[in-house]
């Protein structure tokens, strides 16, 4: 009996420590326990030590519990070091797979309502503020000491900002030194300053696309393609959010009517399963397509 109950604590501990998220219900059920029970071994490690939040509706063991520190101390990231690594991968923004895990990892591990008022952010917050201000008025600003890893260099821009991305993490301006539309990142902008200058340019801005391949621009490519069977389920399994753009067309074929800003991504798919896909619509793509046809055999010939 008294093994029994260890047995449940023990798993308790692994099951919250899992960088995996479960509700209550879900707690309940891989463990075989009732609500009651659950709670009073949730009570039980609180009282041991153990520091428990709710992210999301789920719950997570702090990996700053004491007993993870003196577990884990040859491995363990110092609280410094942890808030450092949260807030670069904030910068990144949304765009990468790999940082999204990473900081769902990192939620899922510590509590981090603490990093909430970090200097970062409340930068982040005063910069989301002025743009939201300028482009409600429709008045250019100076991005003060914008960090650009593209041209590896540390400098102010002046812009026309007239959209937000990526829940505020980016902005889109009309850049009047280059005289092109650009995203920039909130997060690596020290400042920025209002100006009095209206908008100059406000017939050029264009909203940026991103396609279900993940490749962004302002121009939209319009393309149909007839898919067999094999092609439908695997387009549906590598791109389920694309499953609004098939249509079924009879004796087995579905109809994929689709927009891309870059033929990059859709010709891969294409290439890899030309004998189940007929072009329907899109002269351009039918020509991307010869060209990389035409460069496959030359290579291997």
């Amino acid at each position: 009996m008294r093994f029994d109950k260890l047995k449940k604590q023990l798993e308790l501990l692994i099951l919250l420590s899992d960088s995996s998220s479960y509700t209550v219900n879900e707690l309940c059920e891989k463990m075989d326990l009732s609500r009651r029970n659950f709670y009073y071994l949730l009570d039980f490690l609180k009282q041991a030590g153990f520091i428990i939040f709710k992210n999301e509706g789920c719950y997570h063991i702090d990996r700053r519990s004491p007993f993870f520190i003196d577990l884990l101390q040859a491995v363990q990231f110092s609280e410094a070091e942890v808030k450092t690594i949260y807030s670069l991968l904030q910068m990144i923004g949304k765009d990468s797979d790999t940082a999204n895990q990473l900081r769902k990892k990192l939620e899922n591990a510590y509590d981090f309502s603490v990093v909430a008022n970090s200097p970062i952010r409340k930068q982040m917050e005063s910069n989301l503020k002025v743009l939201k201000r300028a482009m409600e008025r429709k008045k250019m600003v100076r991005l003060i000491g914008y960090s650009s890893p593209n041209s590896r260099s540390v400098r102010d821009r002046i812009v026309e900002p007239f959209l937000l991305l990526n829940d505020n993490q980016d902005v889109r301006c009309h850049e009047l030194l280059s005289h092109t539309n650009k995203t920039f990142k909130v997060s690596r902008m020290e400042d920025i300053e209002e100006l009095d200058t209206s908008w100059l340019h406000e017939d050029k801005h264009r909203q940026v696309f991103t396609d279900i391949f993940m490749f962004s621009g302002e121009e939209r490519h319009h393309v149909r393609l007839r898919l067999g069977l094999l092609s439908r389920n695997l387009f549906i399994e590598e791109f389920p959010q694309g499953t609004k753009y098939i249509t079924p067309d009879g004796d087995g074929k579905w109809i994929l009517d689709i927009d891309v800003c870059d033929y990059r991504g859709l010709g891969r798919f294409v290439l890899g399963l030309f004998r189940d896909i007929d072009i329907v619509e899109g002269d351009d793509f039918r020509a991307y397509m010869r060209k990389e046809i035409d460069a496959l055999t030359e290579k291997n010939v």
